[in-house]
C-alpha cells in the first residue's frame, strides 16, 4: 500500500504499518466463500417419478421438475416460462420406452380404447425399445420427445388443441436450441425456420380449436387462449386477427387486469410495426 495511510500510530505502540494491504484479506475471503459456492446444474431441479404406462401397463421411471423448486424469471409473449438454472418445459414429455406411447404430462394418463388400438397399431408395432430417460435433457432430446408426442397425437386422432400445445412447446424447444448455440452457428437461421414453423402450426391448431372446442383449453381460461392466439397471430403476421381478439379482450369483463395491461401491451407493439 502507499506509504503513509497508518503512519503516526507509533504513539499507540504501532509500527512498521508500511506493508499492510487494506483490502487483501477481503479478496481472499471473497474468493475463498466463492470457490466453496456450489455449481447449480439443471440435475437439482429434477427427480425420477413412476408412471404405468395406459397402453402396455408397463411400469417406468421419466424425469420430472421437483415441484415449486425453479425460480420463474419472465414469461415471453407466447407464454413460454423462463426460470433460473433449467427450462422445465424440455421435460413435460413422458414417452413409454416400453412401447413408444408419448404425451404431453397433462395427456399422458388419459387415452380413450380407441386411442389405444391406433397406438398399438401404428406406434408400438414400429417402435424400437429404448433404455430410461437421460439424467438431463439436452434439446435436441426434448425435440425428438415433443415430435414422438406430436406424432402419437396424430396417430390417436387429438384434439386440435392438444397438438396445437404441442406445436407451440415445441416451438420453444427450437427457440431454447437457437439460443443456446448463437446467432454465429451455421444452423441458426434452420432452427430459427423451424421455430416459426411450429408457432404458424401453433396458431392454426388453436384457431381451429377455439371453433370446435370449450374452455378451460390445455388448462388455460378463455382470455389466457386468445392473449396467447393474438401473440401468435402477431408473430405470423396475421395482423388483422390479432387486432380483433385484442379488442375482445380489453372488452372482456372476465379478462384479468394483468392480461388487459398485456393486451395493451401488444396492441402498442402491433401499431408500431405497422406503422413502419
Amino acid at each position: 500500500m502507499a506509504d503513509g495511510l497508518l503512519s503516526g500510530l507509533e504513539s499507540f505502540g504501532f509500527s512498521g504499518l508500511e506493508g499492510v494491504s487494506l483490502f487483501e484479506e477481503e479478496k481472499k475471503e471473497e474468493k475463498k466463500d466463492a470457490e466453496k459456492a456450489p455449481v447449480i446444474t439443471e440435475k437439482d431441479f429434477l427427480l425420477d417419478r413412476t408412471i404405468e404406462c395406459p397402453v402396455c401397463e408397463s411400469k417406468f421411471k421419466y424425469r420430472a421438475v421437483k415441484a415449486s423448486s425453479a425460480k420463474l424469471v419472465s414469461t415471453d409473449k407466447d407464454l413460454r416460462p423462463r426460470h433460473e438454472h433449467i427450462d422445465i418445459s424440455k421435460y413435460d414429455v413422458i414417452m413409454c420406452p416400453m412401447c413408444g406411447y408419448t404425451a404431453l404430462s397433462r395427456y399422458f394418463p388419459n387415452v380413450l380404447d380407441l386411442q389405444k388400438k391406433r397406438i398399438r397399431e401404428k406406434i408400438c408395432t414400429n417402435f424400437k425399445m429404448r433404455p430410461g430417460a437421460p439424467e438431463e435433457y439436452s434439446y435436441d432430446e426434448a425435440i425428438e420427445y415433443y415430435k414422438m408426442a406430436l406424432l402419437n397425437a396424430v396417430v390417436k386422432g387429438a384434439k386440435a388443441s392438444e397438438k396445437a400445445y404441442i406445436c407451440l412447446k415445441s416451438s420453444w424447444m427450437y427457440r431454447g436450441k437457437a439460443e443456446e448455440v448463437g446467432e454465429s452457428d451455421p444452423e441458426y437461421a434452420k432452427i430459427k425456420a423451424t421455430e416459426f414453423e411450429f408457432t404458424k402450426n401453433a396458431y392454426e391448431g388453436f384457431s381451429q380449436a377455439v371453433q370446435t372446442e370449450g374452455f378451460p383449453m390445455c388448462g388455460m381460461d378463455e382470455s389466457t387462449v386468445d392473449y396467447l392466439m393474438a401473440n401468435l397471430a402477431d408473430m405470423t403476421a396475421h395482423y388483422d386477427v390479432a387486432s380483433k381478439l385484442i379488442a375482445k379482450i380489453l372488452a372482456s369483463p372476465s379478462a384479468t387486469p394483468r392480461i388487459k395491461d398485456k393486451t395493451r401491451d401488444l396492441k402498442e407493439e402491433i401499431l408500431k410495426k405497422l406503422k413502419k
